[in-house]
């Protein structure tokens, strides 16, 4: 494809203030691994990269490497197991911290695409690298589903606008696996424009150490958006279940959650103001996924300036609410899982600027 540049290099250095009502001693954001960190100035995120896509229309090799630090990085890889515990070598979070993505593999003239390594995880609406997102806090949807995976990727696209994928990785935002096989997701997506989007994705395969099929975690996610430059919309549902043999009549613990997403531009065009409003629900039955059987709701307001290409300016006003009659938030002393005092009330206010930077290059001209 003539003036095509497969190569682009990039990242973005984040930095936030944030306000919690309920200022927590140990200042953390519980359940979150984007903005872990609150009531405090707060180097959150900085994110190097280099990525080679595909040329269209061509047999191509692909590359992603990417480097992070900072709060997000730790938070985001703190509940990488080591198998064999004190025994165990050459894994969990201090091995894994500072890598974002690192995969390779090739797309085919006639769509088909394989990657092994580190990738990016499409279940759910948003990413871990924050300045990418409508909002500037994510779902507790995202918080509850993969941001990566590792292992392989076999995908195809079919007439342009359908795709299928078949996932094989090591577990659920596992770089190291927590048992002895691996797990596996199926994907469709259908793209009749570059304005519309529709996604379904099924997991099927063990989380635990039991690795029979009737213990195998069972899982949906249904994400649909419409994207123009004026405005978005898009929604989310997720549905789960995990058999619980380890426990005493092994109960099915399940989950669902559901959230929609808007976005609409304020003025400019150079110099941008957009606002983005989302609105989300997380049924947690038996506390699967946060550790407390309770049903969250949440609310996120967003003001996002970009005042130039490479800056940009955000100001978010963030409400969540836990039925847990115990409550679910850290506030004040009460930062012990489980412990007394927690609050079921947290309001939040992010202030954010952040540095962005990318550039494409390669290709041949002509």
């Amino acid at each position: 494809m003539p003036g095509f540049k497969p190569w682009e290099v990039g990242g973005f250095i984040d930095v936030n203030y944030s306000y919690n009502s309920n200022n927590p001693d140990n200042h953390v954001y519980r359940g979150t691994s984007v903005q872990p960190r609150t009531g405090e100035f707060s180097l959150n995120h900085a994110v190097a990269y280099v990525r080679r896509d595909a040329i269209p229309g061509r047999f191509s090799p692909l590359f992603e490497f990417a480097a992070q630090g900072g709060p997000a990085a730790d938070a985001l890889v703190a509940y990488e197991p080591n198998p064999g515990g004190a025994n165990g070598k050459f894994a969990g979070p201090e091995v894994w911290k500072h890598l974002s993505r690192a995969n390779i593999g090739f797309r085919s003239r006639h769509g088909t695409e394989v990657v092994v390594g580190l990738q990016l995880s499409p279940v759910g609406i948003g990413v871990h690298w924050s300045p990418y997102n409508w909002n500037y806090t994510v779902t507790w949807q995202l918080n509850s589903v993969p941001y990566y995976l590792s292992g392989l990727k076999l995908a195809q696209t079919i007439r342009d606008k359908h795709q299928v994928q078949l996932w094989v990785v090591n577990g659920w935002q596992l770089l190291a696996d927590n048992n002895k096989a691996p797990s596996v997701m199926l994907g469709y997506t259908f793209t009749p424009s570059e304005k519309f989007n529709l996604g379904e994705y099924v997991w099927i395969g063990p989380e635990q150490a039991d690795m029979r099929p009737r213990a195998w975690r069972l899982f949906s996610d249904t994400q649909a958006t419409y994207n123009t430059e004026r405005f978005g919309v898009g929604a989310l549902f997720d549905v789960g279940a995990d058999p619980r043999t380890d426990l005493p009549l092994s109960p099915w613990q399940m989950w669902m959650n559901g959230a929609v997403f808007t976005r609409w531009r304020v003025l400019g065009k150079l110099r941008t103001w957009d606002m983005a409003l989302r609105p989300e629900f997380f049924w947690d039955r038996d506390g699967r996924m946060f550790g407390v059987p309770q049903t969250l709701v949440s609310a996120a307001f967003t003001n996002n300036v970009r005042l130039f290409n490479n800056l940009l300016v955000r100001l978010e006003y963030r409400y969540d609410h836990s039925t847990s009659p115990n409550g679910f938030f850290y506030r004040g002393p009460a930062i012990m899982d489980g412990g007394p005092g927690l609050g079921r009330d947290q309001h939040t206010i992010f202030f954010s600027v952040a540095g962005v930077f990318a550039h494409r290059f390669g290709g041949k001209r002509g």
